[in-house]
């Protein structure tokens, strides 16, 4: 397995190429700086969930090369992050990592990316591949770039690539918080034991009347496994109008001795083993600036809540994975949205969009219900001010229920559990380009 200086070494050795040989490595590169500034004023709805009052800036330098001879390039990215303020009423801290208080957090100053990647290209298809430190996104697994700073993963990845077929792998052994420094730690479950890796596996397969075929397979050694497919079509219906169609079944079984089987306090329940299985049906219709959506999520067996490791997170390819998931066991969310730009009026760099979404009924809770709306308003700037993006998020977020201490002996507090949570969140990007 290598190590941090191994991985640095790889990538000095790309860039101490000669002048003559690196002319692709250098003209085909992109550099980047961005600064954020993010605030997040959160309650719990007088209900139980994070109160949050932070204002936190950062800093993100990046660099990626061209390719050196169409075979080597190099990404590297490194971010710095602080507060700004934290109110006296917080109880919780997202952007960043808590010190001796809430209000006292940890600043952050850490590589986010350092990454050698490689490839060949023939006649027979596209053979790539890299390893080291990079943010990686499977629709299963997906490092978080949500927060200020985005989170990342160490480790390796092959792919093949022969027109409309694409096949992916990737094994992960580390892991880079997204509100933590440092280089990486281990992947680990609930009570601290060591989960060796997680490995995914990707195809994708673009039909040739247009319909789009995805299936995914993810492991975490010894501890939980998931799978999933997904056919996907567009319907042009003329004169700027589309339908967009899309169904999603998957899968979530234990894999193991490290699985907690005795389960998770204010998380998991005790089982003898967990089988959770959902399908997802989405439906949008876009005309014009306008689009307006539906979709439907059934979860059977047990509840789709289980995460990779213990710092995982969360990932799932759903439209019932909003800002927690509707997962619990046989729990069907309905969701409506719908979303515009403003092009018609003048400002096409502005952007609203809404839904709403509830489900009405969850295995083992009594009088349970979950309900959320989210409206999300953006402005991408133009001329002089190109690269600045502001963004105002706005979502209620309330579920309700008690056990019956029947089926279910205690209430979760994780990813689909009894939460409420406000949120008022407010992102001010500013890109720069070299």
């Amino acid at each position: 397995m290598w190590n941090k200086r191994q991985y640095l070494a790889a990538m000095v050795c790309g860039v101490l190429l000669s002048e003559a040989q690196a002319a692709g490595f250098i003209e085909d590169s992109k550099t980047t700086l961005r600064y954020s500034q993010f605030y997040w004023k959160e309650n719990n709805g007088e209900g139980v969930g994070p109160t949050r009052n932070e204002w936190v800036q950062a800093a993100q330098f990046s660099f990626n090369s061209g390719w050196f001879q169409d075979l080597l390039g190099v990404d590297y990215s490194y971010g710095l992050a602080e507060d700004l303020y934290v109110g006296d009423n917080a109880t919780s801290i997202s952007n960043l990592q808590a010190h001796h208080s809430v209000q006292s957090p940890h600043g952050m100053a850490k590589p986010i990316e350092a990454y050698v990647r490689g490839h060949l290209v023939g006649d027979l298809g596209e053979v790539y591949g890299g390893a080291g430190k990079k943010i990686r996104r499977y629709a299963q697994y997906r490092d978080d770039s949500t927060r200020i700073l985005p989170a990342s993963t160490l480790g390796y990845d092959l792919g093949y690539k022969l027109k409309a077929l694409d096949l992916r792998y990737s094994r992960i052994n580390g892991f880079s918080p997204r509100n933590e420094s440092g280089w990486s730690e281990d992947l680990s479950n609930f009570r601290g034991q060591k989960i060796d890796d997680l490995q995914l596996y990707a195809a994708a397969y673009k039909l040739p009347w247009g319909t789009s075929l995805q299936a995914e397979y993810a492991e975490s050694e010894d501890y939980l496994r998931e799978a999933m497919v997904k056919l996907e079509h567009s319907f042009a219906l003329g004169e700027g109008k589309n339908l967009d169609l899309y169904v999603t079944h998957g899968r979530q079984q234990d894999a193991g001795k490290l699985f907690e089987y005795g389960g998770v306090p204010g998380l998991y329940d005790p089982e003898s083993a967990h089988d959770a299985r959902y399908i997802d049906v989405s439906a949008k219709y876009r005309f014009g600036a306008y689009y307006l959506g539906a979709a439907y999520n059934k979860v059977s067996g047990d509840d789709f809540d289980r995460l990779f490791f213990a710092k995982d997170h969360g990932t799932w390819n759903s439209s019932a994975k909003l800002f927690y998931y509707f997962g619990l066991k046989d729990e069907e969310m309905y969701k409506v949205s719908g979303g515009m730009n403003f092009a018609e009026l003048g400002l096409p760099q502005l952007s609203l969009d809404l839904y709403y979404a509830l489900s009405d009924h969850a295995a083992g809770y009594e009088g349970f219900s979950r309900r959320e709306f989210q409206s999300l308003l953006q402005y991408n700037f133009t001329g002089l001010l190109k690269g600045l993006s502001l963004v105002w998020l706005h979502d209620e977020f309330h579920t309700k229920g008690v056990p019956d201490g029947d089926t279910r002996l205690t209430t979760s507090r994780g990813p689909a559990g009894i939460i409420t949570h406000n949120a008022e969140r407010f992102y001010l990007n500013y890109i720069y380009s070299f």
